[in-house]
């Protein structure tokens, strides 16, 4: 019989982080635990969906007031019951509320093992908040194992006090067969045959993919947008900037984009996740200008992962744990130096062949590195080691 695996993310429940897993369903019995109204439902395994006070409307002031009346936000009512004969609850970071909810389970003998996937990697970060400090320590010393996302993340939970005996490196995965090069994906319509017919080499996308925030350094493509469309050496090139995101800072973007007198040459656009590996099909470079503030710094950036499946030649920043998410398959240059941006797109744009270089650097590292099977039977081995 297939030992039992609960996924428990709440209203995080997602295709990004979920493709991982969902190579695990010949091996193990898994069920997916998510809000009403998780970011994503349907995948190769069951998903059980609970209230969660995550589900609320938007109103002003929303996570800090749920979050004072529950510690956190990440709670899923009836959880506790629903975990009965499972094997392993694996959730995911050591403050958030279903964490000791699984915790919970585990106490009453409802289920045998607890893991967490823990991505916060500034130590003794998200403690603010009466409570949160408490669920942190117990996670800590209750836990029967934590997966850390870098080594980054590791650091930080060593720092505060974790046993490094109980903590493995496990980073998320891509499916390699769904993003992939431009050059060995089929022609599956006339239409993207007669868009490739009529792109010169003259005609350069760069793409940002993400939220629309301050942390994410959109505001920081946009000037080095500003510098490369005023570039003389440039002047014979079409260049297209697209976003493919929303986010809180998006009206401001656009203010800005017109100040500065470039809207014309930016695209912006919301799609699906079955319809991003197009995004990056149509994308000649990727960008990923993250930076950190006072309470996040990057903890990985799924997104440069599809961009490396997708072989996309990368610029990005040394940003949290980005650094051990590309290697040597990005040009890394300093947070917030757009003008550093800037001049490496610039080189990246005159050198087609410097272009294809990094691209296969980047489709390499995924195949080898990040592919989803590869995250896949990580994750089954931890599984088999704690149970």
């Amino acid at each position: 019989m297939k030992k039992k695996i609960a996924i428990v993310r709440g209203k995080y429940l997602n295709k990004y982080e979920m493709q991982i897993f969902e190579p695990l369903v010949s091996k193990f019995d898994i069920t997916g635990f998510g809000s009403l109204k998780p970011f994503h439902d349907k995948y190769a395994f069951p998903v059980i969906k609970l209230p969660s006070p995550m589900d609320l409307p938007e109103f002003p002031y929303k996570m800090p007031i749920l979050n004072r009346l529950f510690i956190d936000a990440q709670y899923l009512f009836g959880l506790e019951e629903k975990l009965k004969g499972f094997d392993i609850a694996h959730s995911a970071e050591s403050y958030y509320r279903y964490t000791q909810q699984c915790l919970n389970a585990k106490k009453k003998g409802y289920v045998k093992k607890v893991i967490a996937t823990v991505l916060e990697n500034i130590p003794f970060n998200n403690e603010g908040i009466w409570g949160r400090k408490n669920f942190k320590k117990r996670s800590r010393l209750e836990l029967d194992h934590i997966i850390a996302l870098t080594n980054k993340t590791k650091d930080a939970l060593i720092l505060e006090g974790a046993d490094p005996k109980k903590i493995t490196v496990i980073s998320h995965g891509i499916n390699t067969s769904i993003f992939k090069p431009r050059s060995i994906v089929k022609t599956s319509s006339n239409a993207r045959a007669s868009e490739d017919k009529q792109k010169s080499k003259f005609d350069v996308n760069i793409l940002f993919t993400g939220r629309l925030e301050f942390y994410k350094g959109v505001f920081d493509v946009v000037k080095a947008a500003e510098i490369l469309l005023k570039n003389r050496d440039l002047k014979s090139y079409n260049l297209t900037f697209t976003f493919v995101g929303n986010g809180s800072q998006k009206k401001n973007l656009l203010q800005y984009e017109k100040e500065l007198g470039i809207e014309k040459f930016i695209i912006h656009k919301e799609v699906s996740y079955d319809k991003m590996p197009y995004e990056y099909y149509l994308a000649d470079i990727f960008i990923a200008p993250s930076k950190p503030i006072p309470t996040y710094e990057e903890q990985y950036c799924t997104v440069l992962l599809e961009a490396q499946a997708s072989g996309l030649s990368i610029v990005t920043t040394k940003s949290g744990g980005i650094p051990e998410n590309v290697g040597d398959a990005a040009i890394l240059v300093e947070q917030g130096d757009y003008k550093a941006m800037a001049n490496e797109l610039k080189l990246f744009i005159l050198n087609p062949k410097r272009r294809m270089e990094f691209s296969k650097k980047a489709r390499k590292r995924a195949e080898t590195v990040h592919d989803a099977k590869i995250i896949a039977k990580k994750l089954s081995d931890l599984y088999e080691s704690i149970l």
